[in-house]
Formats: C-alpha cells, sequence, structure tokens
C-alpha cells in the first residue's frame, strides 16, 4: 500500500532510508516511493493522497470517551493543500446550495474586503449555486445586504424559530469558517446546526495548534493570537469536538489562511504543504452521525 502520492513521495524519498523505514515500516523501491506494511496504515500519512481518519477505527472509542489515554501517539491523517483557505473553500462549494455559518466580518471591514476579493462570503457566492448566510451581527448583515447581498439574515442557531429558517435554506453543505474558536461552547453550536441540518454534509476549519508558524513563536517565547478566541484546536481535539456535536467521519484537510507574500511566508508556505500537519489552518469534512 503506497503511503502517498505527489509531494508526500518527493520528502519522503530525500529522507535517510533509516529515518524511512521508521516511520512507515517500508522498504525503498527503486524509484523512490515508500510502501507501507498493512499495520502501519493507521498511523502515518504524509499529504498529497487521500486521507481518511476512518482507517483508524480505534480512534473513534477515544473520539468518543469508550477509552481514555493521558499520552495517545496520534498520526492524523491530512490532505495538505498548497491553495489559500478561501480558495480551497470555494472549489468545494461550486455549484452546490450552502450555508455559510458566521458568514459576517467586522461591518467596517465588510466594504472593503468585498471589492477587493478578499472577503470570504464574496468569493464563496461567486462560486456557489446559492450562498446562504447567517449571523447574529445584524449591523454587519445590513452592510452585507446593501452591498447586494440577499440570501443573508441576522440569526441566532439557539433562537426558536431557527430550525425552521435553516430548513427553508435546504444547503447541501454548511460552511463554519474559523468560528468555533470564537465560542464558549463549540461542540453545542455545531450539535445545533446537526440537528437542524441532518443531511447536509459539514465543513468546519479552525486555527491549528500545531502549525510551525505556532511553533516559530513558542520557541521566541511569545503567542500571536487573535483576542476573541477562546481555543486552539489540534486534529485530534477538533475530532474531538466533532464528535461531541455527532459530527463524524472527518475527513481532515490543511491549508494556509492566504497566498504568502514574504520569504518567511513563502517558506512557511512550502513547509506546510509538505508537512500538512504544519499548516496554519485544519479543515474537516464532516456528516451528522
Amino acid at each position: 500500500m503506497r503511503i502517498a502520492q505527489g509531494q508526500g513521495d518527493r520528502y519522503l524519498a530525500c529522507a535517510p532510508q533509516c529515518i524511512r523505514q521508521r516511520l512507515c515500516g517500508g522498504v525503498n523501491t527503486a524509484n523512490g516511493h515508500v510502501f507501507l506494511q498493512q499495520q502501519d496504515v493507521a498511523r502515518v500519512h504524509f499529504g498529497g493522497g487521500r486521507a481518511n481518519n476512518r482507517t483508524m477505527p480505534h480512534i473513534e472509542t477515544y473520539l468518543l470517551g469508550g477509552a481514555f489515554s493521558d499520552d495517545l501517539p496520534f498520526r492524523p491523517g491530512i490532505i495538505g493543500h498548497a491553495q489559500p483557505r478561501g480558495d480551497l473553500l470555494a472549489g468545494w462549494v461550486a455549484q452546490q446550495c450552502v450555508l455559510h455559518v458566521g458568514f459576517a466580518d467586522h461591518a467596517p471591514l465588510i466594504a472593503r474586503r468585498a471589492s477587493d476579493g478578499s472577503w470570504l462570503h464574496a468569493l464563496l457566492s461567486r462560486n456557489a449555486r446559492i450562498c446562504h448566510g447567517i449571523d447574529i451581527n445584524a449591523t454587519a448583515v445590513d452592510t452585507a445586504r446593501s452591498l447586494g447581498f440577499d440570501h443573508v439574515q441576522q440569526l441566532d442557531v439557539f433562537a426558536p424559530e431557527a430550525p425552521q429558517v435553516l430548513a427553508r435554506c435546504a444547503p447541501d453543505m454548511v460552511l463554519v469558517p474559523d468560528v468555533i474558536e470564537h465560542l464558549p461552547d463549540p461542540a453545542a453550536f455545531l450539535r445545533r446546526l446537526a440537528q437542524c441540518l441532518p443531511e447536509a454534509e459539514f465543513v468546519v476549519s479552525v486555527p491549528n495548534a500545531l502549525s510551525l508558524r505556532n511553533a516559530l513563536h513558542g520557541v521566541c517565547g511569545v503567542e500571536h493570537v487573535n483576542t476573541d478566541h477562546r481555543a486552539w484546536f489540534s486534529p485530534f481535539t477538533l475530532l474531538k469536538v466533532l464528535a461531541d456535536a455527532g459530527l463524524v467521519g472527518a475527513e481532515l484537510h490543511s491549508c494556509q489562511v492566504a497566498a504568502p507574500g514574504t520569504m518567511k511566508g513563502r517558506l512557511l508556505h512550502r513547509l506546510a504543504v509538505r508537512r500538512p500537519l504544519w499548516a496554519d489552518v485544519l479543515v474537516a469534512r464532516v456528516k451528522a452521525r
């Protein structure tokens, strides 16, 4: 069984054979590809191929609370992407009916970002068949409507009328991009959405606690943080919150927030594509249980 395709192969092919064998339990073939022994599939995946965390059946036992470890060595399967987050999500929503949860930006920034192409909701709206948006910020909703975004509304998902309002949207895909790190109880928020929209696919993105950028900041003894955030997420803790919300079958992806504009950014970008666990953003595609 092949460990990965594309960049993952080139990365492993450059490693010393002792490292390849330690990581993969496999052998180096003439063309530089590394093949896994069957028992290693659950523990190692480097980007470029198609990963699925359901190849690790034991991990669901930990996610659902049936087993416990205070030091579980978890090697997640993550598909790394060279595209920035906005372009990646825009590609996924193409020709679909989409619900964008928490669509609004800070109200004073919406007009500028909509005009320069950096506002995520505008990018999604151009690609999706129809893109609904909900947010609790009434001022931002009014600003978006004034710019011609008609399928947006102010809504608290815990309000009594929320199930009926969301059902009328009838989305194929529900996007919750970089929202749950702002919330005191992200599992309850996602659970409510999943209960209201049980047939939809969910796409949830979060800042990655294990990003190389964060590691470098840590070496310097400093944390760079959005002061409205309540949490960082690792692959496991993201999957744990999703499981608590009743969202399962996770396929994990990673990417950077934006295209790099500096030498440092380009280096981090290249490394994150090669080692997806180092990317700035984790993205999970899941369905309601």
